[in-house]
């Protein structure tokens, strides 16, 4: 089956020589780069071993621009969802069920990933995000169309977790915790230090603001805010229309 979907696609999209790619991207216009997945799926700054074998850094994109002998500078923008999610068993500190109700069209439980889980949106993950990203122009939120079925979403702005050799000792975790607003980042490829911060996430208890998100607006000024990076665009729906400037334009 997936090979006749393949074989479908080479039909649409058939290989092309790299003089062919080169002279595209030297037409006017825009060209968009879109990573296989979320960059806290990227092998070496993911929460190993809940990973995929591929890396999706914005230097990837400068990389290939370079081989094609495109010198535009690229604008990169940070994807993120309203409220977050997770195939599987990784760890997910904001996962909690009552997001269910929350329509996943195409993401299931009957796959060979697992579960598929929704979660409230989590500063902690964010900062970690931007830190492992480097610069970023701008974001994009998408599916802000779930505050019509969600009265609210809660935002996480840190963790309790336990202190370093709590687990170990045995300790229960109650009465040796930290707070975490921010992952430690380690830039070389380490597994062995991203599975230490996998372990840190499977224990933590995440610290919910105690204003929720209760609007589109109040979650854009959150990550906003949290960022110190602008949302350029919004989403709130399925297809390209849905996709909008923000701030809107006034007339």
């Amino acid at each position: 089956a997936w090979l006749s979907r393949v074989d479908g696609l080479l039909r649409v999209l058939p290989p092309v020589s790299p003089e062919t790619i080169a002279d595209r991207l030297a037409r006017p216009g825009t060209v968009l780069f879109e990573g296989a997945q979320g960059v806290l799926l990227d092998e070496w700054r993911g929460f190993h071993p809940h990973t995929t074998w591929s890396s999706v850094h914005p230097r990837a994109v400068a990389t290939v621009a370079a081989d094609y002998g495109c010198t535009t500078r690229v604008e990169h923008l940070g994807v993120l969802r309203t409220y977050l999610t997770r195939h599987g068993h990784g760890p997910f500190p904001t996962a909690d069920p009552a997001l269910d109700v929350l329509p996943e069209p195409h993401n299931g439980d009957q796959g060979w990933q697992g579960r598929f889980r929704r979660g409230h949106p989590d500063g902690v993950l964010l900062r970690y995000a931007l830190e492992v990203t480097g610069r970023l122009d701008g974001l994009l939120v998408s599916h802000l169309d779930a505050f019509q079925r969600v009265a609210s979403l809660r935002w996480c702005d840190a963790y309790a977790a336990p202190l370093p050799g709590t687990q170990v000792a045995g300790a229960d975790p109650q009465l040796a915790v930290e707070e975490v607003k921010r992952l430690p980042y380690r830039a070389r490829e380490d597994l062995t230090f991203q599975s230490e911060l996998t372990r840190l996430l499977f224990a933590a208890r995440p610290l919910y603001a105690p204003v929720e998100l209760r609007s589109p607006a109040a979650l854009l000024d959150r990550l906003q805010q949290t960022s110190a990076c602008p949302v350029w665009f919004t989403s709130d729906g399925a297809g390209h229309p849905a996709v909008r400037p923000w701030p809107p334009a006034t007339a």
